[in-house]
């Protein structure tokens, strides 16, 4: 849930450019297209506000330049020092938040985890090493870490390579019992699991089961490669490469093509001449397929022989671990990411972690959801109309009101994890998914704010600090017809706040 456009991207990032490209790529969703760009969207221009404009007169000029029915919106700005709020309309309603539902399950983990938190994956040996063959298996148990990328197998493998491994003799066994996910948790929000923001969380994920797929044009066709590499994969190249100036026109479907016996993937459609090397993100092979090809391109590429398979064996990693890789980034760097790209498998990846670490049980949503609702009832934040999914905002079914949502953000303003919540946030005008959005505008930089989209939904939430110097914990949830098109209204919404507050 994120303002990036949707997966296939038009135009390509260089192959050397890996974790960012996947956490965003991650986050994209149908319906997530600009809405500004959406037909009968105002333009900004029109929705010019200054300080002074009375709330009623700002509320009926929301609506109408959004062209949006007053049911359609709950907003709300509140001063995080406290006292009344500033503006208000709906707030107390309950509506779908898309991926402001996120700053729900960051803040939580921020305090149930704490910002140093480590994910930790451990290595067992299922026999012995002799003369640098392991007689048997080698168990990876997965710790549930949400971001273990091609960069962390590498140097996990070179630590392997060191300890005096080179051939594995026989299967690799992934142990990925930290979760015990039903297949209802695992669905996909539209049923296309290709695209990256469905892949679904696991213990034992890699590089977010899903690979850049880098186009150039040739001929009357394409080359295809993949970043990074994966082994054994048969790829059918089926692109046609169409001349023309470069932009809309092409389009290009990436799909499984095999069965749970062969890793086949297709590659089909049209890509622009004009536009030179292209790329797009896709979830790709199934979690026991995708392992086997990204950890054994890796380990031949270091040298290591390797001819078994990977198996699935929860409960397998057993006794002192062999090796134990600490991911390099904190918790804190995570949220980073999920504010800042709205990704959405470490969200649902960190809501599960919650429950694994407080419980010391395996994870389950229904274990997960309720930590959280336990911890908000502690902090006395009861929101009675909460309805919690997978934390993420990837759902149809998550509600919360602006009034909640807001004085969540209030309360963070107050506690321990105050800055770490507001500048992981995207900075208007600067960076993240408001990077485009208020550019050059007094408000540029001195607001941070959360975005969120579903079809039929887009939210925004975060703070204002207003040109009094005030904070102000700030909400918009649309929900309806109107909603793609309610962007500038969002904007109009911020301005006022900063203006007026």
């Amino acid at each position: 849930m994120t303002d990036f456009p949707p997966s296939p991207a038009p135009r390509l990032l260089r192959a050397g450019v890996r974790a960012a490209v996947f956490a965003a790529a991650l986050a994209a969703v149908p319906g997530s297209a600009d809405p500004a760009a959406a037909p009968g969207a105002v333009p900004p221009a029109s929705l010019t506000v200054s300080a002074g404009t009375p709330a009623r007169d700002v509320l009926a000029g929301l609506f109408a330049a959004g062209r949006l029915s007053p049911d359609e919106v709950g907003l709300i700005a509140l001063p995080v020092a406290g006292g009344a709020p500033l503006l208000e309309w709906n707030a107390a309603r309950a509506y779908n938040p898309a991926s402001t539902m996120k700053l729900v399950t960051s803040y939580a983990a921020l305090a149930l985890l704490g910002p140093d938190y480590r994910w930790r994956t451990a290595l067992h040996l299922d026999g012995a090493i002799e003369d640098g063959v392991l007689r048997g298996n080698l168990v990876l148990r997965g710790g549930g870490d949400p971001k273990l990328v091609i960069e962390d197998l590498t140097e996990l493998i070179a630590r392997m390579r060191a300890a005096g491994l080179r051939e594995i003799g026989g299967d690799l066994l992934l142990d990925d019992a930290l979760y015990d996910l039903s297949a209802e948790s695992l669905r996909a929000l539209d049923g296309d699991v290709s695209q990256p923001y469905n892949v679904a969380p696991n213990a034992a994920l890699l590089n977010f089961k899903a690979i850049r797929f880098v186009m150039v044009p040739k001929g009357a066709g394409a080359t295809v490669a993949l970043d990074p590499a994966l082994a054994d994969v048969e790829i059918l190249n089926e692109l046609r490469s169409q001349a023309g100036p470069c932009g809309n026109g092409g389009a290009v479907t990436i799909r499984d093509a095999g069965d749970e016996r062969r890793a086949v993937i297709r590659v089909s459609g049209t890509i622009r001449t004009a536009c030179g090397e292209q790329s797009t993100s896709a979830a790709v092979l199934t979690p026991r397929q995708f392992a086997r090809a990204f950890f054994k391109a890796a380990w031949v590429a270091d040298g290591g022989t390797w001819r078994g398979d990977v198996r699935i064996v929860p409960g397998a990693a057993r006794g002192v671990p062999w090796l134990v890789w600490e991911s390099p980034r904190t918790l804190a760097d995570v949220v980073q990411d999920i504010h800042k790209l709205s990704n959405n498998v470490m969200t649902r990846q960190v809501m599960l972690q919650l429950a694994a670490e407080t419980l010391r049980l395996p994870a389950t949503m229904e274990r997960a959801r309720g930590v959280v609702r336990k911890w908000l009832d502690l902090q006395g934040l009861s929101f009675p109309e909460l309805v919690l999914d997978n934390g993420s905002g990837l759902s149809r079914d998550e509600r919360i009101s602006a009034r909640s949502l807001a004085r969540l953000l209030g309360h963070a303003a107050a506690g321990p994890n105050a800055e770490l919540m507001r500048t992981t946030l995207p900075s208007v005008g600067i960076d993240g998914t408001m990077k485009r959005r208020l550019v050059g505008e007094g408000i540029s930089g001195r607001a941070w704010v959360k975005t969120g989209s579903l079809e039929g939904v887009r939210a925004i939430a975060g703070y204002v600090d207003a040109r009094s110097g005030q904070r102000y914990a700030v909400v918009m949830l649309v929900n309806g017809p109107g909603a793609a098109g309610s962007r500038p209204a969002q904007d109009a919404f911020l301005r006022w706040v900063f203006a007026n507050g």
